[in-house]
């Protein structure tokens, strides 16, 4: 399941609060997202990065549907039916590299007649029955064929053999083809089914490029294996199409020979057989293995996208996912503007009449981002609209946006955050250039990019307000040269509760557990260096630099003191 274009979403509340940040600006709404789909289960673009990276489809799947396992199904299916096509007047046969045939009653039993290669049949629904028209149009058999209780059949002569199906939007080569007649209580309509061998329907799955990373694939090829199998066990044939699944956004795409036979298919059906009868497993029972085109760098709960317990689904739960970010993805970074009447317009069959929407008040977001539910404001009063109402009203790819404020991770800094695994939270703030590098904050701590020391560096906790009680970036430090340099493990000093330091261009921040952070620079940082700086007898700063006019600098320390009068430093220890 990898696309829902239109699909109105129901959101549970359980997703953190945020502020809006939403006002018009400029007379105008922008929205600044990442992502496309639904954010739910395995990133295909994320797969794709991932593979890049050398993750194989086992450690992919389990990453993105958490706490599963990848083995072999017990007793799988033996055939699987598609629906291709539903609701059609007529449906177009066109024979490809061989004769197909066309039966009644079942596949193989009253012969109608042969297609030959390159002509073109036409079915029709005509009172209760089928009417089949050659190349000429003239009616073949002279006669109607079938019933409401009795099928059409296509089937092919040969291994070669294929028919084109424009209705049913591929060409088909596995199996047959079945026609069913629907909604005859008015006139009847034509609906095409494919049935095949259920590892053979695999081959056919048009879900991703053929040309993508093997281990990608792979993947792809076991969540779609998962995804019709669990449709399967859970539905059997569904009465409302007569069939397992349908080929479509809704369950997943199926492109029959076009997959196979296309550029690179040979991939893509490598892939399929190697992984033959391989599914995704979620304590012994065959996963929903939902998957989404893009998920920006983190997938969702089940229960915000969709408003489905995610207990009855742990393994939807969100993920952070470091193999988006790849130039090949599109989906990385876009906006949407739009006007306030055009905004107003669009948003209306959620909101009512609340008059020219003039920005947004609450918004709730789920831990990748996405909004769950959100405030809009009027001029003449307030409504309450979900993420996938936003999304489908303005139709955004995803609902992972930020309203007239670009909050993207993007660059250096998103390398960064992805090697950290989103572990500073959402970003709170766009990306902000500084002299020299840029910075970006989230919920914990900001990321810091140092051009010319080619670093990029998280900063948090106490280290990070330390820094910014100094001025931060603009202050006497500078910015962060390297990472934090956990002491107790590089110096082996004895501080079994934490100690570190943090390097900056012009100083350092030091901190020990039950002391604190205390940021040294100058003259006292080059004194506190020549006697051993925390593996000396000063051992850790229990104050930052104390400036005393204009050439005078002291601090602290926990057992002694560095003052810095203006022709030299004086050290006391004991």
């Amino acid at each position: 399941m990898r696309r829902i274009r239109s699909f109105a979403l129901v959101v549970a509340v359980s997703a953190a609060l945020l502020p809006a940040g939403s006002a018009s600006a400029g007379g105008s709404f922008t929205l600044y997202g990442s992502g496309w789909g639904h954010g739910l289960g395995l990133s295909q673009w994320g797969a794709y990065g991932l593979a890049k990276q050398g993750w194989t489809a086992k450690q992919i799947l389990t990453h993105f549907y958490s706490g599963t396992t990848v083995e072999r199904a017990e007793q799988p299916p033996m055939e699987i039916r598609v629906a291709l096509a539903t609701g059609e007047e007529r449906i177009h046969l066109t024979a490809a590299a061989g004769p197909v045939h066309l039966w009644a009653k079942a596949p193989s039993g009253k012969p109608i007649g042969a297609i030959a290669p390159g002509a073109t049949w036409v079915v029709r629904a005509v009172d209760g029955a089928y009417r089949v028209l050659d190349d000429t149009g003239a009616v073949v058999g002279d006669r109607d064929w079938g019933s409401t209780t009795s099928n059409l059949y296509v089937t092919y002569a040969g291994d070669d053999a294929r028919v084109v199906s424009p209705e049913g939007g591929a060409t088909y080569n596995r199996g047959h083809l079945e026609f069913n007649l629907t909604g005859c209580s008015g006139a009847c309509a034509l609906r095409l089914i494919a049935q095949l061998p259920f590892e053979e329907y695999l081959y056919g799955i048009g879900e991703v490029p053929s040309s993508w990373p093997m281990e990608s694939l792979r993947a792809q090829a076991i969540a779609a294996r998962s995804f019709a199998l669990y449709k399967i066990r859970r539905y059997g044939v569904q009465e409302s199409c007569n069939c397992h699944v349908y080929d479509g956004a809704n369950d997943q795409v199926y492109v029959g020979w076009d997959k196979e036979g296309g550029t690179d298919g040979h991939r893509w059906r490598k892939a399929a057989s190697t992984t033959a009868g391989k599914i995704v497993t979620y304590r012994g029972a065959v996963a929903l293995t939902v998957f989404t085109a893009s998920d920006g760098g983190h997938t969702e709960d089940l229960n915000v996208q969709w408003g489905t317990p995610l207990a009855s689904y742990p393994y939807l739960a969100g993920v952070c996912d470091p193999g988006e970010n790849t130039s090949a993805n599109p989906w990385m970074d876009w906006s949407r503007t739009f006007s306030p009447a055009a905004f107003t317009t669009a948003l209306a069959p959620y909101t009512g009449d609340i008059g020219t929407v003039s920005g947004f008040g609450r918004i709730r977001r789920g831990v990748s981002g996405r909004i769950a539910d959100a405030v809009v404001r009027g001029g003449t009063g307030d409504a309450a609209v979900t993420g996938g109402e936003l999304r489908s009203a303005l139709s955004l790819p995803d609902d992972r946006v930020w309203i007239n404020v670009d909050r993207n991770v993007l660059g250096a800094i998103r390398t960064k955050y992805d090697a950290l695994m989103c572990e500073p939270g959402l970003p709170m703030s766009t990306l902000k250039s500084l002299p020299g590098g840029s910075r970006q904050v989230f919920a914990t701590g900001a990321i810091y990019r140092n051009a010319g020391a080619d670093a990029t560096v998280w900063l948090k906790g106490v280290v990070y307000d330390e820094y910014l009680a100094v001025g931060g970036a603009h202050g006497t430090l500078g910015l962060p040269i390297g990472d934090p340099v956990n002491l107790a493990a590089t110096r082996g000093l004895p501080c079994p509760e934490g100690c570190s330091r943090v390097d900056f261009t012009n100083g350092r921040v030091f901190w020990k557990f039950g002391v604190g952070a205390h940021a040294l620079w100058g003259a006292v940082l080059e004194a506190y260096l020549a006697h051993d700086g925390p593996a000396g007898a000063l051992g850790f700063p229990t104050s930052r630099v104390q400036l005393e006019g204009s050439r005078s600098a002291s601090a602290t320390f926990e057992h002694g003191t560095i003052s810095c009068p203006s022709d030299a430093c004086h050290v006391t220890s004991g």
